[in-house]
């Protein structure tokens, strides 16, 4: 039976695996456990600061709300990869990867109709409302949406570093996983090859069943341990190395980009990522074709443009090693991460592949060792189809290129370089786009929609062909295009900019304290004394509680929790007008100090807003049922009591309200 996960090595690669792992498979009920292993004594690389929409869903599935996330990561919206002198280096030459398809993009492909009657317009501002909310810095949603609700896709620019740290306290603290910190100094192994536990310096041997490998390009079980071959990708993808930086804005209120800015260069291409605090910058680029000096030199003109003092960054030196291991999935041992492969941080692939990784294990986990090998041969096929797939759409943007000012872009289009997949691929596009029609695998890392903005972004031509109603056609075109053009007129005035939306979120207070002694307006209060005679009617729908006053404890109802709850309290206000004389005197004051006791309501929402309430006091039941039992109650003393105490179940229909409220 499998019930020991042991994830070797942290940063994003190990704790989204953990997380994801442990939110799918552990709970109280079962024995099944998550261990993550990691060194206090190796730094985390830390690139990988751009996601694709598939976070979105991640978060959710881990129990992270949107609102943490954004203000504990630095986090931005993201909503496309802008490419900035890919095609010809001529003024100009720019176009949009945008997440979110084309228009209608499940019922007509829109490439021919931009073809033949708009490709004087990019394509990808003819088929969409993204690439106009990107050029004018918009976010993809508006604040009152909530968590996770959007008008427009959208993944995250986040600080990778403050990432691992938010899912290492999610993970332990919400998740169950347990965390050593500690180094390992050994791997021992079963008679059958199979890893038996991971020895380590302070905490001794660690046993598992499944020995997840997330230690980075060290590859400490997969590559070390077990060998498994690395398949180098340098004669398809050139790019070999990498400088960072990390640029401040001029100002607090600089405009934050919507979208990932990859500004060829004469042999590779600079990433600009807006996060709200500061810009994320580097340049990759082959070491064949340029020396590093010479890059550096590149990538300081460049900041040149828009930073004073670049001097006084800081910059950093990495190495890439494109390629993949031949193996995934060997014995009790997956690799995931960098220990499994990395390419190029062109189209934002390395976070996207750990999150792939982690759902397939979390969603096949093998039941017992005998299943094991069966699961872990399919899925190191899918894996390996969905690396050559990444290979193919990252080569795709090189191929396209007309540039011809370095031989970096002449060899790039060598067909040499090219794989046979992409040439197949290539061929059937000259006759007919990649369309949403099922020929591409349900395992292609990127839809059909990401070809056609890259094919048509790039100027790439697709024969007309007669396949399909072309009359028909025609008029589904059209239409979508007009659709699309009615959004562009009306939209970009209802959204926020990037950077507008970001200070709205990150205000937002995620701890609030309710005092209930201190007096405020009825308007504004969260609570409202309980009008004369309505106790019976109030209490079905509310929490009664008792509040002290000079002349005693008076019953008060709970409406509410923040703003937002406010406005659903408001609707229940004009569907029940019984509730209007919110000033009305206080109802049956209960001067007994013995039968009363003070109680904190400490209250969490989805979004993970810690509210709460304190000056509340509820009658003591046990309290109760000895007074009542020695003295004689009068009818109203006794309903007052009983109801108040059956009203305190709604405490719970209140944090639905307020959740609703914010669409979580």
């Amino acid at each position: 039976m499998i019930k020991s996960i042991v994830v070797l090595g942290g940063g994003s690669a190990g704790w989204l695996t953990a997380c994801l792992i442990a939110a799918k498979h552990v709970n109280e009920n079962s024995p099944f456990s998550v261990t993550l292993v990691e060194s206090p004594n190796i730094p985390t690389i830390g690139v990988g600061e751009g996601t694709w929409p598939t976070m979105v869903n991640t978060l959710q599935q881990i129990g992270i709300s949107e609102l943490t996330f954004i203000q504990r990561c630095d986090a931005s919206f993201k909503q496309a990869s802008k490419f900035v002198n890919w095609v010809n280096n001529k003024p100009g030459d720019e176009y949009y990867h945008p997440f979110t398809p084309p228009q209608s993009f499940d019922q007509i492909s829109l490439g021919r109709a931009w073809q033949q009657q708009y490709s004087d317009k990019p394509f990808a501002e003819t088929v969409c409302l993204q690439a106009l909310l990107c050029q004018q810095k918009r976010a993809p949603k508006q604040l009152n949406l909530g968590d996770f609700k959007t008008i427009e896709n959208y993944g995250y620019h986040l600080n990778a570093s403050k990432f691992s740290q938010l899912l290492t306290e999610h993970g332990t603290e919400k998740l169950s996983v347990k965390h050593i910190l500690d180094d390992v100094i050994a791997v021992k192994s079963k008679s059958n090859g199979d890893i038996a536990s991971l020895t380590t310096k302070e905490h001794g041997d660690i046993n598992g069943d499944l020995f997840i490998d997330c230690s980075g390009q060290a590859a400490a079980l997969i590559g070390k341990h077990y060998q498994v071959p690395f398949i180098s990708k340098k004669e398809v993808l050139f790019i070999d190395k990498a400088i960072t930086v990390q640029v401040p804005y001029p100002c607090e209120k600089a405009p934050v980009e919507s979208a990932t800015i990859s500004t060829a260069q004469s042999a590779g291409w600079i990433w600009d990522i807006g996060l709200p605090n500061r810009r994320g910058v580097g340049h990759v680029f082959s070491t064949k074709y340029t020396t590093i000096e010479a890059a550096t030199a590149q990538l300081k003109s460049y900041l040149a443009q828009s930073v004073d003092n670049i001097e006084q960054l800081t910059f950093r030196t990495l190495d890439i090693n494109p390629g993949y291991r031949a193996t995934f999935w060997h014995k009790n041992c997956v690799a995931v991460g960098m220990s499994s492969g990395f390419l190029e941080p062109l189209e934002a692939s390395a976070l996207v592949m750990v999150e792939l990784a982690a759902k397939t294990l979390a969603l096949q986990m093998p039941a017992s060792r005998e299943a094991m090998d069966v699961i872990a041969r399919q899925y190191n096929k899918n894996m390996t189809f969905r690396w050559q797939r990444i290979i193919d759409f990252l080569k795709l943007h090189y191929v396209l290129s007309k540039r011809g000012d370095s031989d970096f872009w002449r060899d790039n289009r060598d067909p040499a370089t090219i794989p046979d997949s992409l040439k197949e691929l290539l061929t059937l596009w000259q006759y007919q786009p990649p369309e949403n029609n099922g020929f591409l695998s349900p395992y292609d890392l990127f839809p059909a929609a990401s070809y056609q903005y890259i094919l048509y972004g790039m100027g790439f031509n697709t024969q007309v062909n007669c396949l399909g109603n072309e009359t028909e056609l025609a008029k589904l075109s059209n239409n979508a295009i007009e659709k699309v053009k009615s959004r562009q007129r009306k939209m970009p005035a209802l959204l926020p900019t990037n950077r507008e939306i970001l200070t709205q979120i990150n205000q937002l207070n995620r701890e609030i304290t309710i005092d209930i002694t201190q007096e405020n307006l009825p308007t504004s209060q969260p609570w409202q004394y309980v009008p004369n005679n309505h106790l019976s009617k109030v209490s079905q729908q509310y929490p009664v509680f008792f509040k002290k006053t000079t002349s005693g404890y008076s019953p008060i109802y709970l409406t509410h929790l923040t703003d937002q709850g406010k406005l659903l309290h408001a609707d229940d206000i004009n569907r029940k007008r019984y509730l209007e004389n919110t000033n009305a005197t206080t109802l049956l004051p209960v001067n007994d100090d013995e039968l009363l006791e003070p109680v904190k309501l400490d209250i969490r929402l989805n979004d993970d807003t810690a509210i709460k309430v304190t000056g509340l006091y509820v009658f003591q039941q046990i309290k109760w049922q000895q007074f009542k039992s020695s003295q004689q109650c009068s009818a109203k003393l006794t309903e007052l009591v009983e109801l108040t105490m059956s009203s305190l179940q709604h405490v719970s229909r209140l944090i639905a309200k307020e959740n609703k409220a914010r669409n979580i």
